[in-house]
């Protein structure tokens, strides 16, 4: 281990020698082209060290110059260095409010900040920017002002992210003919949900727009912001919160030519932060229920319940109904969506995005690390 001190504060740091050296930014090391390394980590001795005496402060102590007994010179970035530890990685997620958590109160005091016309989305960059930003911050926008059809619905969500390809297509339009084994296909009552808990790796963000609802009434949506919710459940039963965020909840979707089944937590936290970093929800995808020992059922059922409890309470739940010309773009990995039956004739038209390309948006924005 080498001591490194911030020629600053005076901080100093225990950095392990061989991840030093694996971070070596030289130009035989690194390609500042493609912002890639170039070595093949067996070509580092594993008891690789400084020369005796082999590393100095230049620069009045912004860089550090090691000689490596493999005959390597590395020059490091001090503030670099200091920058890549992981208590400084949890430092800077736990302080960060990028998120909102909402319940009804609190998204219809902000509603204005999460509403963005398809004009002025097309026009300007910093309006994408603020779509994306307010996306990020509640998990939900709209677009307004959008033709009611397919292709105007997809140029809009185009206008910001690639749409992703599932087995329902790119671009999916839907009423209640059975043209897939899922409930959404129907006229029924659907509860809050995720799509995609029986997918590997579930869509990132899913937009909806209604093209038209003829000779009938209902079919009011309803979204309920799952971080909330979790939070909630952590302060009300910190027990209860942590069984969600372990137990593997397994999801599973069949129709014929397709059979996709995956387990993951309800609630899914990043295991170096503790963030929240996806909640996860359908009770229609449930699959057998084969992931923990019978002792240990009533437990997590109880956890369940209570969980949805919160999720049901009416001031979790923006309900409202979608008209054509209003595009919902929404987190898939945070916002629950549902709607109530209907009657009559109703179109609707969505897509999604994958979590991957929404947060490489968000990053080439500035928004998020």
């Amino acid at each position: 281990m080498m001591e490194i001190k911030h020629y600053e504060s005076q901080e100093i740091i225990k950095v392990n020698y061989f991840w030093l050296r694996d971070h070596c930014r030289c130009l035989l090391c690194y390609n500042t082209e493609t912002l890639q390394r170039k070595y093949n980590l067996l070509d580092i001795p594993r008891d690789i060290a400084p020369e005796k005496g082999g590393f100095k402060y230049l620069k009045d102590g912004k860089v550090l110059q090691v000689k490596w007994t493999d005959g390597h010179i590395s020059d490091y970035d001090v503030d670099f260095i200091f920058s890549l530890q992981v208590e400084k990685f949890q430092s800077n997620k736990a302080k960060s409010t990028l998120k909102t958590p909402w319940n009804l109160p609190i998204v219809l005091q902000n509603e204005r900040h999460i509403r963005f016309k398809l004009t002025d989305l097309i026009a300007s960059d910093a309006v994408v920017k603020d779509y994306v930003s307010a996306l990020i911050r509640y998990g939900i926008v709209f677009i307004d002002e959008v033709p009611a059809s397919t292709a105007m619905t997809e140029m809009a969500i185009r206008r910001v992210f690639p749409v992703m390809k599932t087995f329902f297509g790119e671009m999916f339009t839907f009423t209640d003919a059975a043209d897939h084994a899922d409930t959404a296909y129907s006229k029924v009552y659907l509860g809050s949900h995720t799509d995609n808990t029986y997918f590997c790796d579930a869509a990132g963000v899913q937009a909806l727009h209604c093209l038209s609802h003829v000779d009938g009434d209902g079919g009011d949506n309803f979204f309920v912001d799952g971080l909330h919710c979790a939070l909630e459940l952590k302060r009300r039963n910190p027990k209860a919160y942590d069984i969600l965020t372990k137990v593997q909840v397994p999801a599973e979707y069949i129709e014929k030519g397709q059979h996709h089944t995956h387990s993951a937590p309800m609630i899914r936290v990043d295991p170096v932060t503790q963030e929240i970093i996806q909640m996860r929800l359908n009770v229609y995808d449930r699959a057998v229920f084969n992931t923990i020992p019978q002792s240990e059922m009533m437990e997590f059922y109880n956890s369940f319940c209570e969980f949805l409890e919160i999720v049901q309470s009416p001031e979790s739940q923006w309900r409202f109904k979608l008209h054509p010309g209003t595009v919902v773009v929404f987190d898939n990995w945070r916002v629950y969506h549902g709607r109530y039956a209907y009657t009559g004739k109703r179109t609707m038209t969505g897509c999604y995005v994958q979590r991957t390309d929404y947060q490489s948006k968000a990053r080439v924005l500035g928004i998020i690390d």
